[in-house]
C-alpha cells in the first residue's frame, strides 16, 4: 500500500506503473553492455493523482477522471480543492463512486482539470531504492541523486532520501542512473524495480 508514486514528467501525467504492469514502466532503449553504457533520467515523486475529465457539481457521487488511478483499495480518501471524498467503488478506473463530503469538509463544485489527489502525507522517512526481483541481484546497476538546477548533482546513491511530502507538495525531482557493467551479456531486463517506502498517514484538514 503506497500513496507516494513516481512519475516521468513534472506535470504528473505519466505515472510509472507498478511491478509486473508494463503499460508505462521506467525504461530505456538498448544499452551497450560491451561498452558499459550509462543512461540517466529525471523522475518525480508525488502523491498519486490525476485530474477531473469534466466539471462536477456539489452533489454528484460519480467522479470522472482523466486517467485510471487509485487502484489500491486500502487508500480510499481523495481530495479535490479542500473537499475530501471517500472512494466506495471504481478503484483503478476513470470513474470513481464516492461518499462526499468526507470528514467534515464541505461539498463544492469542481472544474474540469482540477487535481484529484490521494489525501495522504509521506513522512520524512520516504525513500527510493532499487531491488531485483528475480535471478542474480543486479540492483547495484541503478543509483539515484538529487536534482541541481535541472541536472543531476552527481552524488549517486543506492538509496535516495525523498523526505517528507504532503499530499499537495510540489513534485520532488530527482535522477536515476543505470550503469550496465562492461561485457554484460545481451538481455532483456524486467526485474529491476524502484522500491518506494514511506510512513503514510491520512492528511487532516
Amino acid at each position: 500500500m503506497m500513496a507516494l508514486r513516481l512519475y516521468e514528467d513534472a506535470a504528473l501525467a505519466n505515472i510509472v506503473t507498478l511491478e509486473n504492469i508494463f503499460t508505462n514502466p521506467d525504461d530505456e532503449a538498448d544499452l551497450d553492455g560491451d561498452a558499459g553504457e550509462t543512461a540517466q533520467k529525471a523522475l518525480f515523486a508525488a502523491m498519486e493523482q490525476t485530474t477531473l475529465s469534466a466539471d462536477i457539481n456539489n452533489s454528484v457521487t460519480t467522479i470522472p477522471l482523466n486517467a485510471a488511478r487509485f487502484a489500491d483499495t486500502g487508500l480510499n480518501v481523495i481530495i479535490i480543492g479542500t473537499e475530501k471524498m471517500f472512494i466506495t467503488a471504481g478503484h483503478g478506473t476513470t470513474s470513481l463512486t464516492v461518499t462526499r463530503p468526507y470528514q467534515g469538509t464541505s461539498a463544492a463544485s469542481h472544474s474540469e482539470d482540477d487535481a484529484v489527489i490521494l489525501c495522504y502525507d509521506a513522512a520524512a522517512d520516504a525513500s527510493v531504492t532499487c531491488t531485483d526481483n528475480a535471478g542474480t541481484d543486479e540492483s547495484s546497476w541503478v543509483t539515484y541523486c538529487a536534482d541541481s538546477g535541472g541536472n543531476p548533482d552527481e552524488n549517486w546513491q543506492s538509496s535516495y532520501a525523498i523526505g517528507a511530502l504532503d499530499y499537495n507538495s510540489s513534485a520532488l525531482k530527482f535522477w536515476r542512473r543505470v550503469v550496465v557493467p562492461a561485457s554484460s551479456d545481451p538481455q532483456l531486463k524486467i526485474d529491476l524495480l524502484h522500491s518506494v517506502s514511506a510512513t503514510i498517514t491520512e492528511h487532516e484538514i
